[in-house]
């Protein structure tokens, strides 16, 4: 079986890098989850980011939210759960 690895387009902007490994972990994430190759939660994670915060995030940035059937299925089996 042949395994392509697919290059992904991350692009660091100087003011990112100047402003430390806080801005930098957001900009990955938010790339990441605007290519749709992190979930939301692993952006918001990477970004170390409240649920909330990573929304309001996402809408300065006018990045389109993603989520599907199995993002719902999972977040109700982490409120019957109870979180």
């Amino acid at each position: 079986m042949n395994t392509f690895i697919q290059p992904i387009n991350l692009q660091i902007s100087s003011d990112s890098l100047n402003q430390g490994e806080q801005a930098i972990h957001l900009e990955l994430a938010l790339q990441l989850y605007a290519q749709n190759i992190f979930t939301f939660a692993q952006a918001r994670h990477l970004a170390n980011l409240s649920v909330w915060e990573f929304q309001q995030v996402l809408g300065q940035n006018k990045i389109e939210r993603h989520y599907n059937e199995a993002d719902l299925a999972q977040d109700i089996e982490t409120i019957n759960a109870g979180f």
